[in-house]
């Protein structure tokens, strides 16, 4: 099959039976591109065959196709389309789309339309589900704990067959978990850097734990509510914009901005419309114009008689953004100053004063500022930039003196107290998701340390008119390297920079580097922020294994600013050697090699780091104990029943469903669907499932795909209809077999009264009330299917007959 397609592709597309498809499915833009392609695939004729390269895409393919309403069979080959169906999809490689004029078949890349596709909701925060799960990940179970997943395995007893998850515990005990249980299941993610030990199973540890977490969980709602209610009390300025002057300012902006940047743009200035103080938080990767964002509301808030203050974490970044902010404002009789560790003791007196007075409108500066007794002559707004940045001591300073004023965040990767503030809707969020339409993604290398890997990475930059940093993260040795490096390429000019460097000679050295003096940047992590290079487009990273996700995300990010391809060596001393947090680390950065990662790898460094600073360390104990997926789940959940005015909530309460157990045989088997992590992707759909038109809608995307559902998948179907109503009306626990039925109710529930009357007076002899609370019932069913359906039948008039 596949030499048959390369012969196919290799052919002159002047050959009339092949032909290319139009040009947009080529194009990496705009949503106005994706919705083409699918107009496209809706209006041909023939039949449609996808190629999903890998089998760890299928997933991600088939939910796109399914949003858009189309649901391809499973094929082996291309010869096995058929005419009940349009749409086919196969494991397998196709490098071009094209269409087979001559049989009217329409072969797609499913590649061509991925990388269309954007979808904020599903590529930049990084959820963990079931599916993605890989053999020995940890998973953990609500009621026993943490353990090792081990697959799908189907088990036959007397009664029937069903299909079970198998979690490793301690001990090499195994527990297996049926998939009607699911919902109590969850990938474990927490703190890699934790060698974690795995629960014993029937050991009342973990019930411990699950008490401590539950209340944890409840203190936790308590102090984020109030956190967001002191927020929505404070009394803030409401500014107004000068249309004809923003629009003006707005024409200097020098670069087109992206559909992502006129979005955050809007939802800054609503907020400052808004009398309630601002505190909005801008994700965007490195180069993607968040500056262009605050710029435009400094401009407002200036406008508005007012001054602003522009925070960022390096004296280098401060003078960067001093440079920025002076020519973006050049043409508005605007007064911009910088206040550093740098400044004179004359300068900076002069500063304060013009401060004071209301000459300088905006000012720049570096944590030292915070520590200034600064009198402003009418702030209204604060910038900080590389908030990750920051210490504690920095974060609690702003707290207690900017909390009344518009606070604007802009960071690539927030730490992840700030990403799940933001999350949790403390802060406001808006992503700048897309990069300007001239930026190249950064290719990523992680290699052992070899010197021909660093000669050859320098001389394809050099070779080409570029430039390189080579990081060296300490002073100590830093020009012991510089010299290794001019003795290995000879005839290349190198020069050094570090923290510890005279500011003016550090300076000069910048502005050198800036103008192309010299090819190489022997530096520690000084460039990590901001500093903007164009012809700089390698960066060589040593020892990239000690270095913070967020560290090599923002270094990576110094490279790839102009129209060059970037490209960046992490190098490390052993790949044996690596520790599981740093493997972590880098096969994030190497999977997140995208644009727009810095918010996905922000929420990877919640896995690997652990969440001790997501409100202090008091939290984390409790937030590893379960990970951060779970734990921000049942967080969200806590909060909607402490509004609720609930004051007591156990753990095993926020999962709690419909108990139903009716001895029947109701999974996907392997037969039907062949593939693990598609059968745990359908399962844990139906598991989510909260209403019966999307149960509906789950077994209309297996008939489309699959084919007609087995009766074991009807049964899973059924019982999962039985379950939501169960839940709705109030019922806890169902159990029946051929002969006999309990079903067991909460003392508050919509059970229609009237209906059980009518049956008891109608069947005596079949109902009985054992305690108000179980209701017993006696029934001679001849078959499976005949039973689930009275069931579910029974539950319906039980709720709906008046």
């Amino acid at each position: 099959m596949t030499t048959a397609l390369t012969n196919i592709e290799n052919k002159n597309f002047l050959n009339y039976q092949y032909q290319k498809l139009p040009s947009f499915f080529k194009k990496n833009e705009s949503k106005k591109n994706f919705d083409k392609i699918f107009a496209f695939l809706y209006n041909f004729s023939g039949k449609t065959i996808f190629f999903i390269t890998k089998q760890e895409c299928l997933i991600t393919v088939l939910k796109l196709l399914n949003l858009k309403n189309i649901y391809p069979k499973y094929i082996k080959n291309i010869y096995d389309v058929n005419n009940k169906n349009n749409f086919f999809y196969i494991i397998g490689g196709l490098k071009n789309s094209f269409i087979d004029v001559k049989k009217n078949v329409l072969f797609v890349s499913t590649q061509e339309i991925i990388k269309n596709f954007h979808d904020k909701n599903t590529t930049l925060i990084t959820n963990q589900f079931l599916y993605q799960l890989k053999f020995n990940d940890l998973i953990i179970h609500m009621q026993h704990g943490i353990g090792r997943y081990q697959g799908l395995t189907t088990i036959k007893t007397a009664s029937y067959e069903s299909e079970y998850l198998v979690i490793l515990y301690a001990e090499e005990n195994k527990l297996y978990v049926p998939i009607s249980s699911l919902h109590l299941i969850s990938p474990y993610a927490g703190n890699w850097k934790k060698n974690i030990v795995l629960h014993k199973l029937g050991h009342d540890k973990w019930e411990k734990e699950k008490n401590k977490i539950s209340q944890n969980l409840y203190d936790h709602a308590a102090i984020l509510l109030n956190i967001y209610a002191n927020r929505l009390s404070k009394k803030g300025f409401s500014f107004k914009k000068n249309e004809e002057e923003y629009n003006l300012f707005c024409q200097d902006c020098l670069f087109k901005i992206t559909l992502d940047q006129k979005k955050a743009i809007q939802s800054v200035l609503n907020d400052m419309y808004k009398s309630i103080p601002m505190d909005r938080l801008i994700c965007g990767d490195v180069g993607f114009g968040k500056t262009e964002v605050a710029m435009r509301a400094a401009f407002v808030c200036i406008s508005n008689k007012k001054q602003v203050i522009v925070l960022v974490p390096t004296t280098l970044l401060a003078e960067q953004h001093f440079n920025t902010f002076s020519t973006r404002f050049s043409n508005w009789p605007i007064n911009v100053d910088i206040l550093s560790r740098f400044r004179h003791e004359r300068d900076k007196k002069k500063i304060l004063k013009n401060i004071k007075i209301g000459d300088i409108n905006i000012l720049i500066g570096t944590h030292k500022v915070l520590f200034e007794n600064i009198q402003w002559y009418n702030l209204g707004l604060l910038i900080i930039d590389e908030e990750h940045r920051f210490g504690v001591i920095h974060k609690e300073i702003i707290k207690k003196i900017y909390s009344h004023i518009d606070i604007l965040t802009l960071t690539a990767t927030p730490i992840p107290r700030t990403l799940n503030m933001a999350i949790n809707g403390i802060k406001d969020l808006s992503i700048i998701s897309k990069p300007p339409e001239e930026r190249k993604k950064i290719k990523t290398f992680i290699e052992e340390y070899h010197p021909i890997v660093i000669k050859k990475a320098i001389f394809q930059e050099i070779s080409r008119g570029g430039q390189v940093y080579y990081i060296y993260n300490k002073v100590q040795g830093i020009n012991n390297i510089a010299e290794k490096l001019l003795n290995l390429v000879p005839g290349v000019k190198i020069k050094v920079g570090h923290g510890k460097m005279n500011h003016i000679e550090l300076t000069k050295i910048m502005n050198e580097f800036y103008q192309n003096y010299f090819h190489i940047l022997v530096c520690t992590t000084i460039i990590e922020s901001g500093i903007d290079i164009p012809k700089a487009n390698t960066i060589i990273i040593e020892n990239a294994d000690h270095f913070g996700l967020s560290q090599l995300h923002q270094l990576r990010g110094r490279i790839g600013r102009s129209n060059n391809q970037g490209y960046a060596f992490l190098l490390v001393n052993s790949f044996k050697k690596l520790t599981l947090d740093a493997q972590k680390r880098l096969e994030s950065i190497s999977m997140t090699n995208n644009f727009g990662g810095g918010f996905s790898l922000s929420n990877r460094d919640l896995e690997i780091r652990g969440i001790g600073d997501l409100l202090g360390k008091e939290q984390s104990g409790h937030i590893n104990g379960i990970g951060i997926n779970l734990y921000m789940k049942l967080l969200n959940k806590t909060i909607k029943l402490y509004k609720n005015g609930e004051k007591k909530i156990l753990l095993d309460d926020l999962v709690k469903k419909s108990d139903i157990e009716l001895y029947v045989p109701a999974f996907l088997s392997k037969d039907y669907i062949f593939d693990v992590n598609q059968r745990l992707f359908f399962y844990e759909k139906i598991k989510n499932a909260s209403s019966k038109k999307e149960i509906e809608n789950i077994s209309f995307e297996l008939f489309n795909q699959f084919g007609k559902l087995p009766k074991f998948a009807e049964n899973l179907i059924l019982i999962t209809k039985i379950k939501l109503l169960a839940k709705k009306i109030g019922i806890t626990h169902i159990k029946s077999n051929k002969k006999i039925g309990i079903i067991k109710f909460n003392t508050s529930n919509l059970i229609n009264t009237t209906y059980l009357l009518s049956i008891f007076q109608k069947e005596p002899h079949l109902w009985k009330m054992v305690n108000p609370t179980k209701l017993k019932f006696l029934h001679d069913f001849k078959d499976d299917s005949i039973r689930i359906n009275w069931i579910l039948n029974f539950l319906q008039n039980l709720k709906n007959m008046k």
